[in-house]
């Protein structure tokens, strides 16, 4: 075959008796990947692309070009689920070459392949490190890891080539970041090697391209960084599709649409070999699954999530590939690459949330070469039968989203900083230079390195939190950092960029086997001899332990599914955008007088939107509904419809107010904090909103007219609102402890240890509550940033700002006593938050008079009094001279005084008597070692000689130094001087809240020293 001439002549003998001819993007591929080239390849999925990634790497292996015995091929996959996924492109080739060989008389060398993933054993990664594999295959997760350990250095140093699967799923996303950055230290290990990137189709490309490459690293002497260049081959092949809208009619009698669903289903699962149903959860997918198998009587169908144990998901797949099974119903967690045999037709409950993840599900149907993928999307409601058409248009023009990427994001900045000195000690500005070499963090500003780098050495702990206790050693003399031990276990545990949700591990009685993850609510909620069903069986619950619920098997009916919570996704401004131009098409023929467009609406639905007629008259009568309920036009890409909702129950005691904007969850939830600001900067007091993709809904307590609200927030504003508003809201706490986690601020206790999610919730609260005093705290910054550029698309809710404010769009009113059919969904989750909600007061501080409840409460006037032996006790390990309290190594007495800024002379002797105390044999050696970065300066504000970091000196210089001490020594005498506690409450006139808050602060640093002393030993 031309498109091989470059190959060892049995690979192409062995390829062309196994293939007719290699596809586009196969022999586009060879020739750059022949050539050492960079190069991202772009195909849809069944065009061969990985092995013709593969291949080129098998043939120098084969040849002899890249010699074995070590690491040459690294393969990097999304997908925690490998084998699968190896086994078809990689490990079957393999074999099949080694056979070829053999038969006509050739030595074929011995390809090993190692394969590292969260699942894979210790003595399996120790023999890794033995006898490194010529072809390693891992998770990004576990590539950090070893990275972090130095295991990489023993294993990657002979890479020829990575190869990054899947790009697309991670490169807008943190986790994308965390990969990225793996690959750029790889070259630290290795130097330069060749990077392959794989994906389906993405746009755009070039950037795709530009984080796959990164940048060279520079020198100083260098002024910018220099891009490495990247080849971009995009397949010419198209994908074939046939995809189509149903909206099956329920059996009479039926109020849901669910039977006619399940029915409809069960159908074309008996009709075909094998069928993939998507759901978007995990438990609508459970409830399928029930539904299915009741429908038919046989357990016909599996589910496949994220909260099974990997064993069952293995196992759901190994069934389907047999064909022994005749349906999976999964979420996201079979969206990509793992290899389940052929699959006849995918069935989509619901549109997805993106056209892309559309794209990537229908794909899987049809997954070889030239085959077509066989799609039905299924709408469960009004909207959804919106979607759904636009979806099914999109994706039959191959037209989906632009990825955003990340860009400066510090809370992996500070995990990977962290890891990259638990290696090596690191010179700050090589460090910095480094960094920058990454895609993510090329812009990134000097400052915000400084400030990731500070508060990793303890800058913000006199706060005296744990969370933000030092990890890193930096010495500003010699501009070095390098970790403090215990800083590799923090990032073993708690690594990564997925938050830990709390889940409780769910085990079979008796033996204690894994058979998958629930929701801590929904365990909060069932107790002993509860019923629930998963994955296709029912289980009674037998126990509930702090990390586990225990169950065993049971034939229960009627058992509920579990639920998961899970954060919002808010849909974007693109596919926003599809749903307002068809609202637009569908609302001009619709007002065509005496019904004269309603015919071309359900043609044009039908021809060019994929829907079955029964859909398109759906979602036509849908709309006329609206139209008539409203008594006006269908909100649309010009019009935005306001619908004042008067409830004559009286079930709520304000006025309901619904913006149908249409605009998706990226404009409309910072629109609705922004106007909720708005109001309270007005009127005084806030506005209640809520907010879906569709909607937004505010709960005003008198009457208004339109302009009251629209004129409060425009283009010029909005940020200013926002950033008023924002860190009052649940949503931008959710995501400080998002970014906490990643930065490994909220760290786990244990491996083994479960921490509940409410815990870590209280942990992030109190966090936030301490760090918002600072100006410069890198955590807050970083949410800040992910909420305005990741979470929120505040350029697109300008533009429409804009055009309210300009009169493009175009303001109707409408009053109704029920909800419409477009705000029924609205309504529906607003209730069920309300039935929800706590206590919680919605206004400020109170101004009731201090003196009133002083003298309620305060008569007694009694003070709590601390035994004297106790003081003392505290007192001493306080200051660590208590029996086996000193520091352990050099660095950690060096610590000791940096955080306190200064002790006196008197302290520093107590210190190293303790010292030769408790360690005889080393404190000789630790005194030097930080007695080395230690000045001694005689105060005159305090008449004494004070033991300081000699880091302060270099960084205030003498006179502003001079100023520093004199300014913080009264505050530190009254915190750390030669105290008793005693006189330390003496000095508050009465037991109030502020004893209370001393003592627990106290408290709070002797446990934060008992933590490090636990650490160090």
């Amino acid at each position: 075959m031309d498109d091989m001439q470059q190959f060892h002549p049995l690979i192409q003998e062995w390829f062309a008796s196994k293939y007719t001819t290699a596809t586009d993007i196969q022999s586009r591929g060879w020739k750059e990947i022949a050539r050492d080239s960079h190069v991202l390849m772009t195909a849809p999925t069944g065009s061969g692309k990985t092995l013709a990634a593969f291949l080129w790497s098998i043939n120098q292996l084969v040849s002899g070009a890249w010699p074995g015995g070590m690491v040459r091929v690294l393969y990097i996959s999304p997908l925690k689920a490998l084998n699968n996924d190896v086994k078809k492109n990689l490990t079957q080739p393999l074999k099949e070459l080694k056979d070829f060989f053999t038969e006509r008389g050739e030595e074929f060398p011995d390809i090993r392949i190692g394969i590292r993933s969260g699942d894979t054993g210790s003595s399996e990664r120790q023999k890794q490190i033995r006898r490194p594999p010529e072809i390693f295959i891992t998770t990004p997760e576990s590539l950090n890891i070893m990275l972090s350990s130095g295991a990489a250095e023993k294993v990657f140093s002979g890479l020829s080539v990575v190869i990054l699967d899947e790009i697309h799923a991670v490169v807008s996303d943190k986790r994308g970041v965390h990969l990225i950055s793996a690959v750029e230290r790889l070259t630290l290990v290795n130097g330069e090697f060749q990077r392959i990137g794989l994906s389906a189709t993405v746009r755009p490309m070039s950037q795709v391209s530009a984080v796959l490459g990164g940048y060279y690293p520079r020198s100083h002497e260098e002024e910018v960084h220099r891009p490495r260049e990247v080849r971009m081959i995009r397949s010419d092949m198209s994908k074939q599709y046939e995809i189509h809208v149903s909206f099956p009619e329920s059996p009479e009698g039926e109020e849901s649409h669910w039977p006619g669903v399940i029915e409809t289903i069960v159908q074309r699962i008996r009709a075909n070999r094998s069928t993939l149903i998507f759901s978007n959860s995990r438990r609508q997918t459970e409830k399928i699954t029930r539904l299915i198998n009741e429908a038919m009587d046989e357990t016909a169908a599996f589910a496949h999530h994220g909260s099974l144990s990997r064993e069952i998901r293995s196992f759901v797949e190994q069934k389907m590939k047999a064909g022994e099974l005749k349906a999976i119903v999964a979420t996201s967690s079979l969206e990509m690459g793992i290899d389940i045999g052929t699959i006849d037709e995918v069935i989509l409950i619901s549109a997805p949330f993106s056209v892309s993840s559309t794209v990537q599900r229908i794909g899987r149907g049809g997954h070889n070469v030239g085959d077509v993928s066989r799609s039905t999307l299924f709408p469960m409601f009004g909207n959804d039968l919106i979607s759904c058409a636009v979806t099914a248009k999109a994706v039959m023009e191959g037209d989906i989203e632009e990825l955003v990427i990340p860009v400066n994001p510090l809370d992996v900045l500070a995990q990977v900083l962290l890891s990259m000195c638990c290696t090596r000690e690191w010179n700050l500005d090589d460090l910095y230079l480094f960094i920058t070499s990454v895609y993510m963090w090329h812009s990134l500003p000097r400052r915000h390195f400084d400030l990731v780098m500070e508060m990793l050495n303890g800058r913000y702990s006199d706060t005296r939190i744990g969370e933000l206790k030092p990890r890193l050693n930096i010495d500003k003399v010699s501009n070095t950092a390098r970790a403090r031990e215990g800083a590799e276990r923090v990032i073993y545990m708690s690594g990564g960029t997925i938050p830990d949700r709390g889940y409780y591990d769910l085990r079979l009685s008796g033996e204690g086997s894994k058979i998958g993850e629930l929701d801590e609510e929904f365990v909060w909620e069932r107790s002993h001899g509860d019923f629930f069903t998963l994955g296709t069986q029912t289980w009674r619950v037998d126990s509930i332990t702090d990390r586990s619920v225990e169950v065993s098997p049971a034939d229960a009916e009627g058992a509920m599914s579990p639920f998961w919570k899970a954060d919002p996704n808010g849909r974007d401004f693109f596919y926003s955008s599809k749903i307002l131009d068809l609202l637009h098409f569908l609302e001009t023929e619709l007002a065509r007088p005496g019904g004269a467009g309603e015919e071309t609406a359900l043609k044009t639905l039908t021809e060019d939107f994929y829907q079955d007629r029964e859909a398109a008259e759906a979602l036509v009568s849908f709309l006329k509904r609206q139209r008539e309920h409203c008594d006006g036009a269908l909100p649309h890409r010009y019009h935005l419809l306001i619908e004042h909702f008067n409830d004559p129950l009286n079930r709520t005691d304000s006025h309901q107010v619904i913006l149908h904007t249409f605009w998706g969850g990226k404009l409309n939830f910072p629109y609705s904090e922004a106007l909720s600001q708005a109001w309270e900067n007005k009127h005084g007091y806030p506005l209640q909103v809520f907010c879906d993709d569709d909607c937004i809904l505010l709960d005003l307590p008198h009457q208004f007219t339109v302009d009251d609200i629209l004129s409060l927030v425009h283009s010029d504003n909005y940020e200013k609102l926002l950033r008023q508003r924002l860190e009052s809201t649940m949503f931008f706490g959710a995501r400080f402890r998002h970014n906490c986690s990643r930065a490994l601020l909220l760290p786990r206790k244990s491996f083994k240890q479960r921490t509940p999610l409410w815990l870590t919730r209280l942990k992030s609260k109190k966090l936030l509550q301490a760090v918002s005093r600072y100006e410069d705290f890198p955590i807050l910054t970083e949410t800040w940033r992910s909420c305005l550029h990741d979470d929120f698309d505040l350029p697109s809710l300008c533009l429409m700002l804009d055009e309210i404010r300009e009169g493009r769009i175009r303001i109707s009113e409408a009053a109704t006593r029920t909800p419409s059919p477009f705000a029924s969904g609205i309504i529906y989750d607003h209730t069920d938050q309300r039935m929800y909600e706590d206590d919680t007061p919605a206004g400020g501080q109170s101004n009731l008079r201090e003196d009133l409840i002083k003298g309620i409460v305060h008569e007694s006037g009694l003070r709590p009094m601390l035994p004297s032996d106790l003081v003392a006790e505290f007192s001493s390990k306080l200051q660590r001279t208590w029996n086996e309290y000193c520091p352990r190594r050099g660095d950690d007495l060096y610590d000791w005084v940096e955080e306190r800024i200064f002790i006196p002379l008197p302290q520093w002797e107590e210190m190293k008597d303790a010292l030769r105390r408790d360690l005889p044999d080393e404190a000789a050696a630790i005194i030097k070692s930080a007695g080395e970065k230690l000045i001694f300066w005689d105060s005159e504000l305090s008449s004494q000689t004070l033991v300081i970091s000699a880091n302060y000196r270099q960084k205030y210089g003498d006179t502003g130094f001079t100023d520093e001490i004199d300014f913080l020594l009264p505050r530190w005498i009254s915190f750390f001087g030669p105290a008793d506690l005693n006189y330390l409450l003496s000095v508050y006139p009465a037991p109030d809240r502020d004893i209370i808050n001393l003592i627990e602060e106290l408290r709070e640093t002797e446990d934060l020293i008992i933590d490090r002393l636990t650490e160090d030993a």
